[in-house]
């Protein structure tokens, strides 16, 4: 059996879903032949460059725009417009990824980006594409483009994200809704106290991870600024491979009783969030999946507009988060969170309920098994 994940590096969740299934799939079904690729790696630099970096430089720099670009392209005539434009660059951007795909002959391919549809589409019919093609979206909704009519499945994680898809023209029985794909670690449970001795933490002070300043990179001192006035209390604050940013943030001052982890890149982030009560981060999909399978809540600071902002109400629609507009709206929200015990308890409660720390799984079993033989 060949197994396929197909990405593309247009948001850093795309990838990180793929990786999750690839995981997943080398632990399931040992004897398959895994593959995992990015399709953009098989265009020229300046498609690749130009499509990789849409959006991110334009939710980071332009997110009102970006936000009004979402939503004018979730409508069918946008959609039709943007496969024009994708066939039109077709023979010659990816030839090379047809080639792969002829060579590497997989049984199923699963995409956490829905360009590989898009470019699939003419082709249906074709004898070498004579595998099952499934989307798996990677947000709480699901915006039109994931609306492609030659997927054999689409998997989603919400109600309604599916009932999006079917008013879209999808048959409802190709919707399945599994989750968002996330890495095994983030479904296990955790030593909290042995993980605060390891990281010399005080289990019984509330801790908040801090992993976006939300309003920039910059943010980021200010907003641990702002959680130490509230002390007794712990951050752990992620800046990433910005090492100006953590220098910047560990030189903020912390108060007595009170200590703030200032770090770089990690790898072990589902360890951080085990030992958390509150994660103050921007809602894209996979981290919100991954907070929600840690039980962990957050406090969104000014969604951006778009999938974020649309992720973001779900969550908080669900009791697992809160969103600051403002600093000022941020502050009041931290404060009172930290000064809720009970608060604390039910969010935690609804982000479990809402979790799917198994999906990668689900849709693995899913798409292999209900097609064997």
């Amino acid at each position: 059996m060949r197994l396929l994940m197909i990405s593309a590096l247009a948001g850093y969740g795309h990838v990180r879903a793929a990786q999750a299934l690839e995981v997943r799939a080398r632990e399931l079904y040992p004897d398959a032949e895994v593959r995992n690729v990015d399709i953009l790696d098989y265009t020229a630099a300046i498609y690749r460059k130009a499509y990789a970096a849409s959006y991110l430089k334009l939710a980071d720099r332009a997110p009102e725009l970006w936000g009004y670009l979402f939503n004018k392209g979730d409508r069918p005539r946008a959609q039709k417009r943007q496969a024009a434009i994708i066939r039109a660059f077709d023979r010659i951007e990816f030839a090379s990824f047809r080639a792969m795909l002829r060579e590497f002959a997989p049984d199923h391919v699963l995409c956490s980006h829905f360009l590989p549809a898009q470019i699939l589409l003419p082709y249906e019919g074709k004898d070498w594409v004579n595998f099952t093609l499934n989307l798996c979206v990677t947000d709480y909704v699901a915006h039109g483009f994931w609306a492609q009519l030659n997927a054999t499945r689409i998997f989603v994680a919400s109600g309604e994200a599916v009932e999006e898809l079917v008013e879209k023209g999808i048959e409802r029985e190709r919707v399945r809704q599994c989750g968002i794909p996330i890495m095994p670690q983030f479904g296990r449970e955790y030593d909290r106290a042995a993980l605060c001795a390891k990281f010399d933490l005080d289990p019984q002070i509330p801790t908040v991870l801090a992993m976006s300043g939300g309003w920039g990179a910059a943010g980021l001192p200010r907003l641990v600024e702002t959680i130490m006035g509230f002390a007794p209390v712990q951050v752990i604050a992620i800046a990433g491979r910005n090492e100006r940013m953590r220098e910047k943030v560990a030189d903020v001052p912390a108060p007595a009783g009170s200590r703030c982890l200032a770090l770089g890149f990690v790898d072990n982030i589902y360890e951080y969030m085990a030992v958390s009560d509150l994660c103050v981060t921007k809602s894209g999909g996979l981290t919100t999946a991954e907070c929600l399978a840690m039980g962990l809540p957050m406090l969104i600071p000014n969604p951006i507009p778009g999938q974020e902002e649309r992720n973001a109400e779900y969550v908080t629609e669900n009791g697992a988060a809160l969103i600051a507009r403002s600093p000022g709206a941020l502050k009041y929200k931290i404060g009172k969170f930290l000064g809720d015990p009970e608060l604390r308890r039910r969010m935690q409660a609804a982000a479990k309920a809402r979790s799917a720390p198994h999906a990668a799984e689900q849709i693995l079993r899913s798409v292999v098994e209900e097609n064997a033989g």
